[in-house]
């Protein structure tokens, strides 16, 4: 294991320690073991132009949330191989290694939320395979199946209105951080307007 050290989002970064400790994890083992994944995806977008490098490295902090732009240094414990991967990675898709580990920091503390609400409580009804349950576990005989699936759509429903869901789709390092001179010049004139 190596210290190396990113540029990360205040609150961001609070709410990931937060739930890795409500999670019994230990956050950079977590970390090394999660990030080889995210590392092999974002290796399969398109690489940055000399514009799209530029434009990047000058924008990503104000560009993807303009309420948590305050960075603080953290360090941290990886493994050599995953560093060496990591700095590879983006130095040959021409982005930030801040800006790749911020995209992968949103999408893992997504996908902890939902399992750490019900580590902090097992019996909780508040995460969304509880909430399905207590749908079908319904004792009610007067409950028609079309009752159901309206309950079930409904319950999906508001669980997608709480939740990012940008951040599980399968382009979302391609959305995040492949920019080519087109869609730079694309994005100013939006800003413009």
């Amino acid at each position: 294991m190596s210290k190396t050290t990113m540029r990360v989002r205040q609150k961001k970064w609070d709410f990931f320690n937060r739930e890795c400790k409500a999670a019994s994890l230990r956050r950079d083992d977590f970390l090394d073991r999660s990030l080889p994944g995210e590392i092999a995806l974002f290796d399969q977008i398109d690489p940055c132009d000399e514009t799209g490098e530029l434009w990047l490295k000058q924008t990503w902090v104000h560009h993807w949330s303009s309420s948590d732009t305050d960075l603080q240094p953290v360090p941290l414990l990886l493994s050599d191989s995953v560093i060496k991967k990591l700095n590879s990675v983006c130095a040959t898709k021409a982005v930030p290694r801040d800006a790749f580990f911020d995209c992968a920091l949103a999408f893992l503390s997504e996908r902890l939320y939902e399992a750490v609400v019900v580590i902090k409580n097992p019996r909780t009804n508040k995460d969304l395979i509880s909430q399905l349950g207590d749908v079908y576990n319904d004792p009610r005989d007067e409950l028609t199946e079309a009752d159901r699936s309206r309950f079930i759509t409904e319950t999906v429903e508001e669980w997608r209105a709480h939740r990012d869901l940008a951040l599980l789709k399968d382009d979302f390092y391609k959305t995040r951080l492949s920019y080519k001179k087109s869609r730079v010049d694309t994005e100013k004139e939006l800003l413009q307007l």
